[in-house]
Formats: structure tokens, sequence, C-alpha cells
């Protein structure tokens, strides 16, 4: 029997140390790796459960060490994520500063959304962010993980619902935090952009303890970033962007118009400028709001682990972690506008104000009544479009908690049986803080006080601003409680080898609540959607699975999982199967295929949530197109209401997955190649409202429109939405070269090239082409490393490429005649960084690099109709970036 001894482990975690910073893209991914007895003991690879001997094995698995992170010059987990050529869809970043969830950040694996690809940390499961992306979306957070905690990180590359269950649609991200810690290290980096904004400060400090039954880890690290402002970049950070269609000012700046938007009053120029505002080419006073917006927030964030193993004897290691994690984050947007909340109706001498919503109306005098703006009107509707800037931008303060605690004990039951058993709770809570934006009561009471109530072209005093302005407040909370038994180990001895076997049980529970306040949720602020949601469920599963040498080198493994849920929702029961296959019809080659049957069960903020009022700014397309393509009828729509939240009669999504590929070694060389698909059944969506108006047949049921043809709502609430497939083939190549006398070179190329992406609306549309159609993703992403280690110093040059890609409305462009004069295609992007290390001695290491050395700025997208006019998803305005860190340990 195998014991583990202390020398075992210090041999174990050298060899990992070792393989972990190879050239091989695929090394392998362990929990544990010992050479005891002359012998290689088994190893545990995300995306099995059965211990082997093998570096590689049927599951394409990709593995960034921490070393990869240094080299890469990556300052957060998840811009090493983003990173990944198989993160075909884009990631969601916190640039999206507008959205729901803009202290928040996730990844996208093969284009499937981030929330069908699992993230684990140490294996466990993790509580999804108690904000749903888009009001909607269950995710896990990846923006509070402390990078420096981080061992490395495992990506598998295929589905896996047949080892994990729900959720591992598209991949599975396995996060590997450092343990078994025995000296301490002390690391501070520094960066900053040579354009300014996103100082960054990295302070870490990790030690352990040990004796010969136990260790004792501890870890802390703190951040503090500040915000990259619109203003650090004024070519990016305003309205108008040259060379995009929809770059344009905002309209709401001080202006009375009548119901068609035609201009009855406004402000001079000189009284428009010295506000703040901006005089517009159709005489309107407008607004620059990207002046006021955050290209990504601040944040402070402080994190501590504390991770302690005891062996009990040679054959029971009892193992526990503790988590904590405080994040703040801040951002700021424009002030917020005030338009056709308010109608003021003449008719004769008279006005009449009217706030339809909550059914209040009030008449004045037109001749006296605001000011006199409306002495002289004719008889109809106006309204004022007003910015409402007295009030200062609209801020969000998020302050964000994660708590998670695990306890387990693994061994040996006998010689040939493992286990493995463990529980743990974690917690995710999220408070926000908002302010800068009106209620209706309050904006109702200004105008109408007094006599003659307020003119909205004057200037609001201090007094009056501060009573507008309203103090909003958000709470979510998602919490994750589970419990894990599983054994492993050899079954029975066949003529081509060993049985192999895993068998275990699961049990989850998991609930959440997610709580705007009450005005919000009630939909009393203006321009302001709410959202409220809470609920629970269990979970139960069983998973088998075997790996069968059928002859000699070539081995089948099966695997299937059962889970069931105990919730509202008509998911029930799901059995997930996966059949694998590994050849070596050499000892350097490795044959693969694996075929996988995915699901996802609904997300709980799908279920359990409550429809929510939000605003869009949308092209009404239908109507556009049916005057031609140009005109006011195509102008943007600021402010369109909208329906988003949770639909109770979602059903779980189904998918397959299948993978045929190759692994070689030869000496120092090394190469892979894996074809995929990835097909989802029954997909589960919320699309935009620009989707669903550049779709409209589809989706005809979902646009609002009044007596006259107004677009006055679309409903974007989530629905199950037939089918989507990719498919591609993801390749790297490595080399060492060893030097006689002039240190070791290396090189690795690695990439994705997309073959397929489609997606049918309905069971009855054509499918939809997201490569050649609108608003695709890059046909292909890769990343080229470029090494040399000589004595104590080591540097790289980490080339990333990104593929051109179609524009957001590419198919409008060219139906609209706007091709010839606009490029309905985004170019291909190139970056580059270098990195650099030295160790002055064997305790004092110093490193530091520059990002993005060319300075190269985003890829703008002609057909976008939003801010800021490139795919956020895929590129940000950082700019060239320098750092510079020391890491002593002792």
């Amino acid at each position: 029997m195998t014991t583990q001894t202390t020398v075992a482990r210090a041999v174990r975690f050298s060899l990992l140390a070792l393989v972990s910073t190879s050239l091989s893209p695929l090394v392998f991914a362990a929990d544990e790796a010992a050479i005891v007895d002359d012998k290689v003991e088994r190893i545990e690879v995300t995306g099995s459960r059965i211990k082997r001997t093998d570096l590689e094995n049927a599951s394409p698995i990709v593995v960034v060490s921490a070393a990869d992170i240094e080299k890469g010059g990556f300052n957060s987990v998840q811009d090493v994520l983003g990173n990944l050529s198989q993160n075909s869809g884009g990631s969601m970043t916190q640039q999206e500063v507008h959205g729901f969830t803009p202290a928040a950040s996730a990844v996208n694996l093969r284009g499937v959304g981030a929330g069908r690809v699992l993230t684990l940390i140490n294996g466990k499961r993790v509580p999804k962010y108690p904000f749903g992306a888009g009001g909607t979306d269950s995710f896990v957070d990846t923006a509070n993980i402390p990078l420096g905690a981080i061992e490395r990180i495992e990506i598998l590359t295929t589905g896996a619902s047949a080892i994990y269950g729900s959720d591992a649609m598209g991949g599975v991200i396995n996060i590997i935090l450092k343990k078994d810690v025995e000296q301490s290290t002390f690391k501070y980096r520094h960066s900053d952009t040579f354009d300014g904004g996103l100082q960054n400060n990295q302070f870490s400090f990790m030690t352990g303890v040990s004796s010969d039954k136990a260790n004792l880890t501890f870890f802390a690290e703190y951040e503090d970033r500040q915000a990259l402002k619109a203003s650090d970049r004024p070519e990016w950070g305003t309205d108008i962007v040259p060379g995009n269609y929809y770059s344009s000012y905002s309209s709401y700046g001080a202006n009375l118009v009548d119901s068609n938007g035609k201009l009855l009053k406004t402000l001079s120029a000189a009284e428009c400028d010295a506000r703040g505002y901006v005089m517009m080419a159709n005489g309107k006073c407008g607004f620059d709001r990207s002046a006021q917006r955050d290209f990504s927030p601040e944040q402070k964030r402080y994190s501590t682990m504390i991770n302690l193993t005891k062996d009990l004897n040679d054959n029971h290691q009892l193992y526990s972690r503790l988590d904590y994690t405080h994040a703040s984050t801040y951002t700021e947007i424009e002030s917020a506008t005030v338009g056709e909340d308010f109608m003021f109706n003449v008719s004769g001498n008279n006005v009449t104000i009217v706030d339809e919503l909550n059914g209040l109306s009030q008449v004045f005098d037109k001749n006296t009544a605001f000011g006199g703006d409306f002495a002289g009107a004719a008889d109809g509707d106006y309204y004022y479009t007003r910015r409402m800037s007295e009030l200062g931008p609209r801020t969000s303060d998020f302050e964000t908690n994660n708590f998670s605690f695990l306890l387990g004990s693994k061994g040996y039951l006998t010689d040939s049986i493992e286990y493995d058993t463990s529980w743990s709770i974690a917690r995710q809570t999220v408070e926000s803080t908002t302010a800068g934006s009106p209620t209706y009561q309050s904006m109702w009471n200004y105008l109408t006080a007094g006599t003659n109530g307020n003119s909205l072209l004057d200037v609001i005093s201090a007094e009056d601003a501060a009573l507008l302005d309203f103090q909003g407040g958000k709470k979510g909370q998602s919490t994750l409680s589970s419990f894990n038994a599983g054994i492993s180990g050899d079954a029975f001895e066949l003529p081509a080898g060993t049985v192999a076997y895993a068998v275990g049980v699961e049990y989850g529970k998991e609930w959440f609540y997610d709580k705007s306040d009450s005005f919000t949720s009630n939909g009393g602020v203006i321009g302001k959607g709410g959202s409220s949601a809470q609920g629970e469920r269990e979970q139960y599963a069983g998973y088998a699975e075997v790996a069968v040498p059928v002859i000699e080198n070539l081995t089948v493994t099966l695997a299937g999982r059962y889970d069931y849920y105990d919730d509202l929702s008509d998911v029930g029961g799901q059995f997930s199967p996966q059949v694998a296959v590994e050849y070596r019809p050499i000892d350097n080659l490795l044959l693969r295929g694996l075929y996988a049957e995915t699901f996802r069960a609904p997300d709980m903020q799908r279920l359990f949530g409550e429809p929510t009022a939000a605003y869009s700014t949308v092209i009404d397309t239908p109507t556009c197109e049916a005057a031609g393509g140009t005109g006011p009828a195509c102008e943007k729509i600021d402010s369109l209401p909208i329906t988003i939240g949770a639909n109770p009669e979602l059903e779980a999504e189904t998918g397959k997955n299948y993978n045929l590929g190759m692994v070689w070694d030869y000496n120092d060389l090394n190469l892979t190649l894996d074809y995929w698909i990835v097909e989802i059944d029954n997909l589960v969506n919320s699309p935009s409202a620009q989707y669903i108006l550049d779709h409209a047949d589809a989706f005809a049921d979902k646009i609002f429109r009044d007596a006259s043809g107004k677009l006055i709502q679309v409903n974007t609430q989530a629905i199950n939405m037939s089918s989507q497939e990719t498919s591609g083939i993801d390749f790297s190549v490595g080399y060492r070269y060893e030097t006689s006398g002039y240190g070791d070179l290396t090189a690795r190329l690695e990439g994705t090239y997309l073959l397929k992406w489609e997606e049918q609306l309905t069971p009855d549309s054509e499918p939809l082409d997201l490569i050649d159609g609108d608003g695709s993703a890059p046909q292909i992403r890769g990343n080229l490393n470029l090494g040399w280690n000589y004595d104590d110093f080591a540097t790289n040059l980490l080339i990333k490429y990104t593929d051109s890609m179609n524009g957001q409305r590419k198919e409008a462009f060219i139906n609209n005649g706007l091709a010839d004069k606009y490029a309905v295609t985004i170019d291909s992007h190139v970056e580059v960084n270098w990195a650099a290390s030295y160790m002055l001695t064997d305790a004092i290491k110093f490193s530091g690099g520059i990002n993005n050395i060319f300075d190269a700025g985003p890829e703008i997208d002609e057909t976008q109709n939003s801010w800021p006019h490139y795919p956020r998803s895929y590129y940000n305005v950082v700019g060239r970036e320098y750092y510079l860190a020391v890491e002593m340990n002792f």
C-alpha cells in the first residue's frame, strides 16, 4: 500500500512544478503526483474521476501554470481566461459599466455563454453571482479570485456533464489554489498605463508551517486599482468616434420638442456650452455622454486563505480550507435623463403636464407656466429632452464579500480503493448603492412646484438637485452547500490490463435572493430598472466511471451521471452519458475521441425572478427598412422601455459534444490537434431588444407598438430558443531547444480555428450563420510564446492574434446601401506583451514587462450603434502598460 510520506510529498510537488512550467500546453492536470518505490503514482485529471498514470487522456485539457501567468503579464484571472483561444464568444468584462454586473466578469468558452461553462475552485463548485448578467443570466464571477493564490488553472475544453453535472456544456474551468507551502513569500507588483488611468498595486504574502503529519498554509493579498475613465482615452472616450455611422452626441441636453421630436425651444449656443452641453448641427443642445463614463471601474480588494492538511495515519488525511474575499468596486456613467416620462399637452391657453405612468396630471396657464416655454406653442403634445447634469454622473458602489469553508477526508480504504469525501459551504454577498437618478415623484414635485412650476431649460439649483437625487440600493446573496463522497480504484484484471473505476454521490443545495430597493423595483426611478428574485433548490446526483483496456494500448472509458433537481423547473431527473477512447499505437502518439451528452438546468435567476423594467438604445429595424434604410426612421431610440427577467416555464437545455484529436511528443517537440463540435438544443437565451428588432419576423409577439405604429416596448424575457451549433479545430505546437552555452529557447503556438457557428431562432426558421452574419466571432484566435532562459535570467514574448469579424449590423448596412461607405467588418488585431525576470539571489526575484508594446487600440465597429463602438468582449482601451514586481522568499 502506498503511503503519503513527507519525502513523497516533496518529490510529488517538485515534479508538478517541473512539469507545469514546461513547454507543452497539455501539461497534466494533477491533484497529486509522486514517484514512490520507482512507480508513478496515479493522478486525477480534470474531466475524469479515475486516477491514471498517463499525463494525457481522451479529454483535451489546457493548463495555465503560475509561471505562465507571470510570463504573460496578466493582471487578473479574467485576463488569463479572456486570452484563451477557446474563448470564441468573448468574455463578459468589467467594461460593461452600463449593465447589471459591472463589478463582475466571466468567460465564454466555445461561444456557448458564460453560464454554460462550469467554474470550479479546487474541483468544487462555487456559488453563482447573485445578480444575473443582463438581469437574468446566472454565472460564476471571476473578478475577485486572488491571482497570487493560484497554482494553476486547468481548462477542460469539452462538455462534461457525465462527470460534473449541469453547466458543463462548453467546458470546465478548474482553478487550483496553492497548498502545502513550507516557506514565506512576499510579493509586490505595480502596474500603470503610459496614457494614464488604471494604476494597480498588488501586495501578497504566503507562508506555511509543516510537521511530519500536518501543513498549514496562509495567504493574503491586497489590490488597489484605479479606474480607467473615458477622459483618460479622449480618442475613444467621446460620443464622436470617427468612422462610426451611429457616432453622435445625445440629443438629451436641454431642449423642448414636439411629439415628433421637432425642436420648439432650446438654449443659446453660448449658454449650451457654458453649462457643459454640446450644440449639435441640428440646432439642438445635446450632451457628450461619454465624458462622464468609466471604461473600467475603480476597485479595492483583499483576500485571505487558510489551508490545512493533517495526516491522521498512513492511510487517512484530513483537509480543510477557509477563504474570504472583500472587494469594493466604484463606477460612474453619464447623468440621468428626463424625456417622454412627462408629457405637456397644449390646448388653447392651457398646458397640462401628464405623468401617464402614475396617472397624474395638472393644468397651468401656458403663457406663464414653466418659464413661458409654451407661450405661443400650437396645440399638441410636447416634452423636454433634458440631461440632469446638476445631479452629477450616476454612480454605483458595489461591496462584494465571498466566504467559503471546506472540510474533507481522503485516503485508502484498502490497498486498491481510495476515497475522498467532503462538505463545503460557500456564500457570495453583493450590495450596491446607487445615486444620480431622480424618481418620478421627486421630478413631478419639482416640475409642478409653486404657481407656475419649473422649466427644465433653467438651471436646477443645488438644493433642488439634492432633493431630486435618489439614493438607491440593491442587495443579493447566493449560497451553495454541497456534500461529495466517492471511491476509486482497480476493479479486476483483463488480458489487456486493469479495469479502473470511480463511483460516487453528490448532494447540493443552493439558495439566493436579489432585491432592489422598493422604489426601483416598482419602476419609480426614471430611466432605471430593478429586479427582485429569490428561490432555492436541491440537487442529488450519482455518478460512475470505468476505464476498460480493450486491447493493448486501447482504452475505452464509459461515464454516466444521474442528476435530480427538486425545484419548480421541468428538469426533474437527467442522465448524462459519456464515451471516450484512447489509443496509443506508439509510445509517443495518442489518438483520442470523445462523445458526451450535456445538460443545463435553468438558471435560478430565470426561474424565480420577476419580470423587470429596463431600458435600451435601439434602431427600429422594421420601420427603418420600410423607410428605405435612411432618414429619421433609422435614428437611434434612446431609453426604449424593455421587459427583462424570469420565465418559470423554462425547460432544461440539452446538448452533445464530440472531440477527435491527437497528441504527439517527439523529443523536444510537442503537437496537439483536436476537432470539436458543440451542439445545444432547447437553448435558453435572453435575446437583446436590438436582436429581436433585427429578426422581427421570428419575434413578432415580443414587439409592441401604439396605434400609430410607434415602437413603445420590447419583451426580452428568457425563452428556450431552439438550437446552436459550433465547431472548430484547436491546435498547439511547442518546441524547446537547449543550446550548449546560451541557455534554452522555447516556442509555443496555440490557437483555435472556428469552422461553424450557427443558431436557429425557432424550429421553423432558417439557421443564422454567426461567422458570416451580424456580430460574429473571430474565426481565428491564437497565441505565440517565444521564451529564452539563461542562468538566472528569463524573458518571454507573447504575441496575441484576434482575427477579423463582422460588424454588429453588417446585414442591415449591406441591405440599406451603406456598405460602400462604411466597413462592415472589424479589422484583425495583434498585441505583443514582453516579460522578463531575474533571480538576484536565491531569495530575491525581480520581474517586469510591458503589455501591448505597440499600443494597439481596439478595432472599431463602424456598424455598432452603441458606445464605445468596438466589441468590448474582445478589446479594451488600456493601451501600453508597464509593470514591475519584486518577490522575496524567506
